[in-house]
């Protein structure tokens, strides 16, 4: 991997680090909470849970980026051509599940110059395995960073950050 490009992974972990430390986390009871759960749950519930690739399709930024922490960096397309062939290839045979931790969804507003442009969504989330035949099974648990930008009006998820997965 170039320096370059570990360089630009850098500035976007302090850039979501030092935006969560300026601004304060909205009130779970906040519209804009309870939009960014909104999203997360088509995104999650819907999109991942089902294999809905068109739920991630207009969900996910033009611009979106991926890194997992075991899995490498992806853009939209490598990352929607990953849930097709990979965790949603077959279904009826392999599903994962994701569930979000209650209550440990933490959303800071982004403003610029006084105007909400986005948010950070910060959590942890369980994954489980339904492999044919077999009884459900847990598989990891992790933390999640999502940035969420106003694009044209219309929340999208720019940026997705998962890691620190345990078994």
């Amino acid at each position: 991997m170039n320096s370059k490009y570990l360089f630009k992974v850098f500035l976007i972990i302090c850039f979501v680090g030092s935006s969560a430390i300026a601004s304060a986390q909205v009130e779970r009871s906040s519209e804009l909470y309870q939009t960014i759960l909104s999203k997360d749950s088509l995104l999650f519930t819907i999109g991942f849970n089902t294999c809905n690739i068109s739920q991630f399709e207009s969900l996910l930024s033009e611009h979106f980026e991926f890194f997992h922490d075991t899995d490498s960096i992806s853009n939209r397309s490598q990352f929607l051509a990953g849930i097709r062939n990979g965790l949603c290839k077959s279904p009826a045979t392999y599903q994962s599940r994701r569930e979000l931790v209650s209550g440990s969804t933490e959303v800071f507003p982004l403003y610029k110059k006084g105007k909400l442009y986005g948010a950070i969504q910060h959590g942890r989330h369980r994954f489980y395995e339904n492999i044919q035949g077999k009884p459900e099974r847990f598989a990891s648990e992790a933390r999640f960073t999502h940035v969420w930008l106003l694009e044209n009006g219309v929340w999208k998820l720019n940026k997705g950050l998962s890691y620190d997965h345990q078994k």
